[in-house]
């Protein structure tokens, strides 16, 4: 079994994996008389340069991380990278649990602290998180279930079922697995300040054009072009978050290109161009009424040879990360993409 470096591939250093002085430091102000003081997983620290595989089970299904030599990946995603800190994050927390007390071992109670397996409920919030290594054997595994924020450390506690036997823990340490791809998935898709960009259009599949522009990068707002004769605009700023939208962009989800069909019909294409040369083009579909995206830089010295390698190197960039996906974003994020002319204009008296 080839070993990989754990602090390599989650970017933690070995002294932060070290946990005695934790647990002394972190036990309970006010222990209780059974407190038991055992680390819930003694060999996990030795072990953990071996772990492979990280499964988190929950009432939506499952989510499969997995160490590669280039980082960690979402098989469920088709391998699209995953944030190898939150990987970092979760080991370490699991390597300081620490046993405080025994709770209830009766099945029928497991439901008042959220550790009712997902197999037997439909809603249950609890998680199971299972760790292998690459020949599939087990390094660590439990059921997580609901936070108790009052133990009297400075990181509270978490309700536990180990498969050992029916009996729940109370473990010190608030460990929090994530339930949702985007708990999970490298998150930033890109991010160009609207001070970058000169001019967005927006196409609508119905032919519908709205285009804003700048003439200089400090102008205050965005100018709508093709404003209709007797229309004004709504307020002097309407515009403005249509150059905010590739502000800090984040994915909720992502797919493989081809799963998701954007049709001549269906799909809004907007076009924002930069004041030192580059392109970016967005499409975007609701499908299931979910916001599904692709992304298309063009790189300065392809639109115009000017020599702006900085921005070059942005583009090339995006389109190393988005080539072959298409990624959903929440509605607030794109809301500026769909907009209309009839959205943006009013007539005269109609007031403030």
């Amino acid at each position: 079994m080839k070993k990989k470096n754990f602090g390599a591939l989650c970017g933690v250093t070995a002294a932060s994996v070290l946990v005695a002085g934790w647990v002394v430091a972190n036990r309970p102000a006010t222990e209780s008389s059974d407190y038991d003081g055992t680390v819930l997983f003694p060999s996990l620290l030795e072990d953990v340069d071996a772990l492979d595989t990280i499964a988190v089970r929950t009432k939506d299904g499952i989510a499969t991380l997995k160490s590669t030599e280039s980082g960690w990946v979402f098989v469920e995603r088709d391998n699209y990278p995953v944030q190898s800190n939150k990987i970092g994050e979760l080991v370490v927390k699991l390597t300081r649990l620490t046993k405080v007390e025994p709770k209830t071992s009766l099945k029928d109670r497991y439901d008042r602290l959220d550790l009712l397996d997902p197999e037997d409920k439909e809603d249950t919030r609890a998680k199971e998180v299972t760790l292998t290594d690459v020949d599939g054997e087990e390094l660590a595994r439990l059921l997580v279930g609901k936070r108790k924020f009052t133990l009297g450390t400075s990181e509270g506690g978490t309700y536990v079922l180990l498969p050992d036997g029916p009996q729940a823990w109370l473990v010190t340490g608030e460990l929090n697995p994530g339930a949702r791809a985007r708990d999970w998935l490298v998150r930033e898709i890109i991010n160009i300040k609207a001070d970058d960009i000169r001019r967005i259009e927006i196409i609508h599949p119905d032919g519908e054009v709205l285009a804003a522009s700048k003439n200089t990068p400090d102008q205050l707002n965005y100018t709508v072009e093709e404003i209709p004769a007797g229309m004004e605009l709504r307020r002097d700023s309407i515009a403005d978050d249509m150059g905010r939208v590739l502000s800090n962009l984040l994915l909720d989800d992502v797919k493989k290109a081809g799963a998701v069909e954007f049709s001549s019909a269906t799909t809004i294409k907007a076009t924002f161009e930069g004041f030192d040369g580059f392109t970016v083009v967005v499409e975007l579909i609701e499908d299931e009424e979910e916001n599904w995206l692709r992304f298309k830089g063009i790189a300065p010295s392809d639109n115009s040879g000017s020599d702006t390698s900085s921005w070059d190197e942005t583009i090339a960039s995006l389109n190393e990360t988005t080539a072959g996906w298409v990624y959903q974003l929440p509605g607030y994020e794109v809301s500026a993409i769909k907009k209309r002319m009839a959205e943006m204009v009013r007539k005269p008296d109609e007031g403030a």
